[in-house]
C-alpha cells in the first residue's frame, strides 16, 4: 500500500522517476535503516537501489529491489547518472531539500548533452510519511513511554546540585537505555532564567531547588518521541502560577478541536487566540506543534499558516508556550493521535 501510494504520488508530480537522497526516505520506503546511498523509483514501479560496498549483502537482501553497489574509489552519484541515462527519461524528479548544491550542478552537468530535465520535488515522500500505520504508531506508542517513564526517573534521581549539563547526560542515557542507542534529539534541561529560551543549550548553570524545564525525547526502531515538562520545588510565585494556567489551558483548547478534517492553522489559533486574550501573544513565538515520526520535526506543521487538514494516523505535538525574556519560560508538549472524531494523547 504504501509503495502504491507514493507511485500515485509520482504519477501526479509527472516525474518519469524520483532520484531520492533523504535516508529517511529510503528507509521508510525499503524498511532499511542503516540506509547509505541513492534511490530511483520509476513511474513504472522500477526500485534501483545503489549503495557501498558495506551494505551489498544486506541490500540484495531486499524483495522486488534491484541493488547495484558502485566499485570502491569511483562516484556513486555518476554510476546513477549513468543508468538513468539508459532509461530514457525525459525527466528525473529529485528532494530538492536534500540534495547538495555540488551533487546537483554535478547531475545536470552530466544531463547537459541529453534531453532529460532535472524536476525540484517538494515533500513528495514526506507528506505520505504523515500518516502513520499500525505499526508506525506502535513504535511511537513505545517511545512515547519510555520517554514518560524518564520523567519518573527524573523525579527520583534529582538533586539541586545537578547542573544543566549533568542532568541532561543522565536523560539521554536513561533513554538510550530504553530504547535506541541515540535519542530523537538532545534533551534539553534549562533553570531559571533559561526556560526563556525556547531551544537551550544545557550549560554548567547548578539547577538548584526552584524550576526547571526539560523538552526530551526517545527513539524506538526510528521512531521519535517528543514531550516538555516543567519541574518545580517549593512556592511557587503568582505570576509564574498565572503563566502556567494559561499554557495550560490553551494546551486544552486546542486539544480538543483536533479530530480529521480540521484545518491544522485551526488548532494553532485555539491556543494562540487564548494566549492573546491573556495578554501574552507576543511571547509565544514558534507553532503550537509540528508532525513526529521518523523525525522529531517532520510533517504537519501546526502553525498559523499551516493549510494542511488533519487526517486520522496522523502524530502531532501540541505545544503551547509563553516566554518571559530575563524571568522564565513555560512550555508543555504532549503528543497527539489524530483520530476520525477525536484525538488520543499518547
Amino acid at each position: 500500500m504504501r509503495f502504491k501510494s507514493f507511485l500515485q504520488a509520482l504519477t501526479r508530480a509527472k516525474c518519469d522517476g524520483l532520484l531520492i537522497t533523504n535516508p529517511l526516505n529510503i528507509a521508510y520506503l525499503t524498511g532499511f535503516t542503516k540506509s547509505q546511498g541513492y534511490l530511483i523509483i520509476t513511474r513504472e514501479g522500477r526500485k534501483i537501489y545503489f549503495t557501498n560496498p558495506i551494505y551489498k549483502d544486506i541490500a540484495k537482501s531486499f524483495k522486488g529491489w534491484e541493488v547495484i553497489v558502485k566499485n570502491p574509489g569511483s562516484n556513486i552519484l555518476g554510476l546513477v547518472a549513468k543508468i538513468i541515462k539508459r532509461m530514457r527519461f525525459t525527466n528525473l524528479g529529485f528532494e530538492e531539500k536534500n540534495i547538495s548544491y555540488a551533487n546537483y550542478r554535478f547531475l545536470r552537468e552530466a544531463f547537459s548533452q541529453t534531453n532529460i530535465e532535472l524536476k525540484a520535488t517538494g515533500n513528495l515522500v514526506e507528506i505520505l510519511r504523515m500518516v502513520k500505520t499500525p505499526k508506525e504508531l506502535r513504535f511511537i506508542r513505545k517511545s512515547a513511554q519510555i520517554t514518560k517513564e524518564a520523567l519518573c526517573f527524573i523525579e527520583e534521581t534529582f538533586h539541586p546540585a545537578l547542573r544543566e549539563k549533568d542532568l541532561s547526560l543522565n536523560i539521554d542515557r536513561f533513554l538510550r537505555q530504553k530504547g535506541d542507542n541515540e535519542t530523537a534529539f538532545s534533551t534539553i534541561v534549562a533553570a531559571g532564567s533559561n526556560t526563556a529560551f525556547a531551544h537551550h543549550i544545557p550549560t554548567e548553570l547548578k539547577i538548584g531547588s526552584n524550576f526547571f524545564l526539560t523538552d526530551l525525547g526517545s527513539k524506538y526502531y526510528g521512531y521519535c518521541a517528543d514531550l516538555t515538562r516543567v519541574f518545580f520545588w517549593g512556592k511557587m510565585p503568582l505570576l509564574f502560577k498565572k503563566i502556567y494556567a494559561t499554557v495550560q489551558k490553551a494546551q486544552e483548547l486546542s486539544l480538543k478541536k483536533i479530530k480529521e478534517g480540521v484545518k491544522a492553522s485551526d488548532i494553532d489559533k485555539a491556543a494562540r487566540n487564548f494566549i492573546e486574550r491573556k495578554g501574552w501573544g507576543k511571547n509565544f513565538t514558534h507553532g503550537l506543534g509540528h508532525g513526529v515520526g521518523l523525525e522529531v520535526h517532520e510533517l504537519p506543521s501546526l502553525s498559523p499558516k499551516s493549510d494542511i487538514i488533519l487526517k486520522k494516523g496522523m502524530v502531532v505535538t501540541v505545544e503551547p508556550a509563553i516566554y518571559i525574556k530575563g524571568k522564565f519560560g513555560v512550555r508543555l508538549e504532549k503528543m497527539v493521535l489524530v483520530k476520525e472524531n477525536s484525538q488520543e494523547v499518547l
